[in-house]
């Protein structure tokens, strides 16, 4: 049994939770735990260092972080926390997979982190892959408190340049990302000028679940529509 931890109760952000979705498709057991101390550890600004032990108390051989890479970035000083989507990728075959993405192009944000997962993915769902300059760039949430502008600007540049690249669809393993490109699509198309409605975002969670058939109930939630289930 894994149990995942996971920002699932935050609104602002897309849920994350579905990951329990495509690993009970693959018949993982896995449950959603309560966070320590019913606190919502993850936020970009706070030091980990005085939960780490509360963290490392509550785990077991079982336990996985939940699908958000910055998340797991930041807990994985902990030995025994795994990355869920690896757990995920370790037991897929093609056997589960029910949508091909072959007449899809996708580009990946990867921002700071050199995420890998939702690489391994595309290539097994037999999508064509858009590589993109401002892949590493970044998402620009760090400065949106202090300079919204600049904030927008930064996420806009991400967006279109995927966008502009020929990409159908952004895939992210990050929240903040999530958040600025999706959440916040209206600021950015008025901060650059230019209309990209007909485009969108995935989490990884989300594209997992595509993959074995299952339309998430995150989606409702985007605000730039994912035409890829009309």
């Amino acid at each position: 049994m894994y149990n995942i931890y996971t920002n699932n109760n935050n609104d602002l952000f897309c849920f994350f939770d579905i990951i329990k979705d495509a690993l009970d498709a693959i018949e993982i057991k896995n449950k959603i735990c309560e966070k320590p101390l019913g606190k919502n550890y993850f936020i970009i600004d706070y030091n980990p260092e005085h939960i780490l032990k509360e963290y490392e108390r509550m785990m077991n051989d079982d336990n996985i972080l939940a699908c958000e890479f910055s998340s797991y970035d930041i807990m994985n000083k902990i030995e025994k926390i795994q990355y869920a989507p690896d757990i995920f990728l370790q037991h897929l075959s093609k056997n589960h997979i029910i949508k091909n993405f072959s007449n899809f192009n996708a580009c990946i944000y990867q921002g700071e982190f050199e995420t890998q997962s939702s690489l391994k993915l595309l290539n097994l769902l037999d999508a064509k892959i858009i590589d993109f300059e401002r892949k590493h760039k970044s998402c620009g949430y760090s400065f949106l408190n202090l300079n919204p502008e600049l904030a927008y600007q930064m996420a806009a540049a991400i967006v279109l340049d995927a966008y502009d690249s020929g990409s159908d669809f952004l895939v992210v393993e990050d929240f903040y990302a999530f958040y600025m490109f999706d959440k916040c699509f209206k600021q950015l198309q008025t901060i650059s000028g230019r209309n990209f409605e007909d485009f969108y975002i995935l989490t990884f969670a989300e594209l997992a679940n595509l993959a074995l058939g299952i339309v998430p109930y995150t989606l409702k939630k985007h605000s730039l529509k994912v035409s890829l289930v009309e």
